[in-house]
């Protein structure tokens, strides 16, 4: 007898006492090996492998992926994430916020592109935790003359029943905050030209419902108990306008949705005409420039912004409290409460340096400042509010879709939560 063959028999049967199953297989696999015939047995092995495959092939159960997985999965297959994001058409989940400082809110929309692809069908309908509300239907045009040109209409309702303010100007106190209610149903169109992909001018023409009414938020005073119209213009009406307006702007950034490099540039007039008294009839310019300076593999980023709002009334009348320019909260001053100083003018400086802590999530350290002013020679570059904090990025490479941000200095330490960059 071969004393090699008899060790290698004596370890497959401590193995298989051992080890079980798996490390049988493994024995009897250096056991044929190991025997002293290696010709007669070659045959014999290979069919003694087949063997055992179709065995273990029989006892295998179905691949059962996780819980985490099973998402990914899910998401994979359904494209959930491109149709919430625009891309594709049919039923998408809406979630986000309806307007700044509204609440999460939840709600679906269908989208739909019809006639080879040239008409497109948009409508979406959403409700938050405080009750805001929105519903909004847009149909347009948007491939006409080779991608240059896009044509479209929209209606839309919204509800927001809690939207906070403080009265006019850089002193007004945050102890004076009350909320109020507003009502808008607007209907308007608009025409865009792209002559090249990082130009965009265009025009818009829409009118517009409006109704004020008494806050819901039960922390503090509805605001007819606290100011009149003397100090919120436009309270105890309910104007209807004609808006219209022409923007223009140059936007060569990498990704719109999480950008990284390049630049955003914008500018917008539009004018707001009371179809009632006339009474509350103006102008209002935005201006906004973004800038986008990547370091190395642009894992890390300095972005700043400027912005700059002109709100003018004709002579003998007002604008409206809630059409005028805001600084405050989680787009601007986040160290301040939303929409804390509201002025006829207002001037906003935010800078970020951000880095990739890891795939998925970026981080922010920032810096604002920025104030209102009744006329816009009185604002002061050396005598800004100001505000600094940290911020939390959850993104794909092309979006941002959730951005946590605690801002120190000014009122306090605040603290958002947000979908979508800031800028």
């Amino acid at each position: 007898m071969n004393h090699s063959f008899g060790r290698r028999a004596v370890g497959f049967l401590l193995l298989v006492c051992r080890r079980g199953k798996a490390a049988a297989w493994i024995g009897a696999l250096v056991l044929c090996v190991g025997s002293a015939s290696p010709a007669a047995g070659q045959d014999s092995r290979r069919e003694a492998l087949e063997q055992r495959r179709a065995e273990r092939a029989e006892q295998l159960e179905p691949y059962e992926p996780g819980k985490l997985e099973s998402a990914l999965l899910y998401l994979e297959r359904t494209r959930l994430i491109e149709r919430w994001f625009g891309g594709l058409d049919g039923w998408y989940p809406f979630a986000g916020s309806i307007t700044r400082g509204g609440g999460i809110a939840g709600g679906a929309g269908y989208r739909q592109h019809v006639w080879r692809n040239r008409l497109r069908f948009d409508t979406s309908a959403a409700i938050s935790y405080k009750n805001y509300r929105a519903a909004e239907v847009e149909v347009g045009l948007p491939y006409l003359a080779d991608d240059r040109v896009e044509i479209s209409t929209r209606f839309r309702y919204r509800l927001l029943p809690q939207e906070d303010y403080h009265g006019i100007g850089p002193d007004s106190s945050r102890g004076n905050r009350v909320s109020y209610l507003r009502e808008d149903k607007e209907a308007g169109a608009r025409i865009a030209y792209r002559p090249v992909p990082w130009f965009e001018t265009g025009a818009e023409l829409a009118w517009m419902g409006l109704e004020i009414g008494a806050g819901r938020d039960p922390r503090y005073p509805s605001i007819e108990e606290v100011f009149t119209e003397v100090d919120a213009p436009g309270l105890a009406t309910r104007p209807s306008f004609m808006r219209s307006g022409v923007w223009a702007s140059v936007d060569y950034r990498d990704q719109p949705g999480n950008a990284r490099s390049g630049g955003l540039y914008t500018v917008a007039w539009q004018d707001y005409n009371d179809r009632g008294s006339g009474q509350y009839s103006f102008g209002r310019l935005d201006a906004e420039a973004r800038q986008y300076f990547p370091i190395w593999d642009k894992k890390r980023v300095i972005a700043v912004r400027a912005r700059f709002n002109f709100a003018n009334n004709d002579p003998g009348g007002a604008v409206p409290f809630y059409f005028l320019p805001t600084v405050g909260g989680s787009d601007s001053l986040r160290a301040y409460r939303n929409f804390r100083f509201h002025d006829e003018n207002a001037l906003v400086l935010n800078a970020e340096y951000r880095w990739e802590a890891f795939s998925g999530l970026d981080m922010a350290l920032f810096f604002d400042a920025g104030e209102v002013r009744p006329d816009w020679q009185n604002i002061d570059l050396r005598d800004l509010n100001t505000s600094y904090g940290i911020g939390f990025r959850f993104n794909t490479y092309k979006d941002v879709f959730l951005r946590l941000d605690v801002g120190f200095g000014g009122e306090g330490t605040r603290y958002f939560m947000a979908f979508g960059p800031n800028f």
